[in-house]
């Protein structure tokens, strides 16, 4: 039974969970319009431009925030109305309107607790098996869902780990995106305060920083203030890689397996489904001691491709020719389906880093 308008405390606890919400690059595209009992949701293309060839991905994004909205809604006792606005989507209008009102006897879903703990996990993992119990779990969550489609390997053929450096090479390699891509790189604690976005390297450290992955942040710093990338150094991240921060495709077998979120089709009902889905699952492995790694550029460029929404230079079609193809007989789904979001996970090792909870922009929430 509905009860009463809630109070702004509870407004302002949602609020706080949606700045939780995960963006591709922590851009975060989106400012919060918070009214009496009324949320809106608005997009900014230029801080999303990263992420959306053209703008699906940001669509993924609106249903994690439906299903990070419902969830801390739960935990107020609050029940959430939604209106989606995307089908002619603009930055001026926005594209999800949440409306909540208070419920009697309404409990907090079993899943709300990791809200805040949720984050992405980089480093080695503990082992981990597609045997042990959070991968039923996982696998009924996905099942409760309709128009998004879940699948599992922990198979690493030579052939998909090629095609996952290829796409790390295009993201070198594609002058567009590459410069994209390097401004919401975060290098210093200075930038981190300032920003309260982007991607911190230090947090993809394995253990105490050293002096191969500081030098290799100072050139990076370096060689992006300046706009200065030439054939030399790509090469020379590409020989780093493996040793100094973030794992490479080589080093993905330390966990349970890769996992892939597929899409029906390029539809909003669609690109939402898989948005709550991929939060939901994002919860429950955390929730489960598991860590959780995004494999963000290879979907980001297969998933458009596929759909021939954008061209990737012809110099660089090569490297990722027949990654449909080969995407589908490692996961095993059909066509029509699409490759919206993979991810890698295991046994978390250890605690997780701290500062992966604190970089989370304020001054895009406004008040009515």
């Amino acid at each position: 039974m509905v009860s009463s308008i809630p109070n702004s405390d509870k407004i302002d606890r949602i609020v706080q969970a949606i700045l939780q919400t995960p963006t591709p690059e922590n851009s975060q595209p989106w400012k919060i319009v918070v009214g009496e009992n009324v949320l809106e949701v608005f997009h900014s293309s230029e801080r999303a431009k990263l992420a959306t060839f053209p703008d699906d991905l940001s669509v993924l994004g609106i249903g994690m925030i439906a299903e990070t909205i419902e969830l801390a809604s739960s935990i107020e006792g609050l029940a959430a109305q939604f209106t989606f606005l995307l089908e002619e989507r603009s930055d001026e209008h926005p594209w999800l309107r949440a409306e909540l009102n208070t419920v009697d006897n309404l409990s907090p879903t079993p899943l709300a607790p990791a809200l805040f703990l949720r984050h992405s996990d980089r480093r080695y993992y503990a082992g981990g098996s597609l045997d042990d119990s959070v991968f039923q779990e996982v696998r009924q969550e996905a099942a409760a869902i309709q128009r998004a489609n879940l699948y599992f390997t922990d198979k690493y053929p030579a052939e998909y780990l090629q095609l996952l450096k290829n796409a790390d090479l295009i993201a070198l390699e594609w002058p567009e995106f590459r410069d994209d891509m390097t401004r919401w790189v975060r290098f210093t604690d200075k930038e981190i305060k300032q920003t309260r976005d982007g991607m911190s390297w230090r947090s993809f450290l394995r253990g105490n920083p050293n002096w191969l992955y500081y030098w290799r942040s100072r050139l990076w710093w370096l060689a992006s203030r300046l706009g200065w990338f030439p054939q030399s150094l790509l090469k020379l991240e590409s020989y780093l890689f493996d040793d100094s921060s973030e794992l490479s495709p080589s080093s993905y077998d330390d966990g349970a397996g890769i996992g892939c979120i597929t899409t029906l089709s390029a539809s909003v009902e669609d690109l939402v489904a898989a948005g709550r889905l991929t939060l939901r699952l994002w919860l429950l492995f955390n929730l489960r001691g598991y860590g959780f790694q995004p494999i963000t550029n290879l979907p980001a460029i297969i998933y458009p491709q596929r759909l021939g929404t954008f061209k990737l230079p012809e110099s660089l079609n090569h490297l990722v020719e027949n990654g449909y193809e080969t995407l589908q007989q490692l996961f095993g789904f059909s066509e029509p389906e699409l490759p919206i979001f993979c991810f890698r996970t295991g046994r978390a090792n250890g605690e997780y880093p701290a500062i992966a909870r604190t970089l989370r922009r304020t001054e895009h929430v406004s008040y009515r």
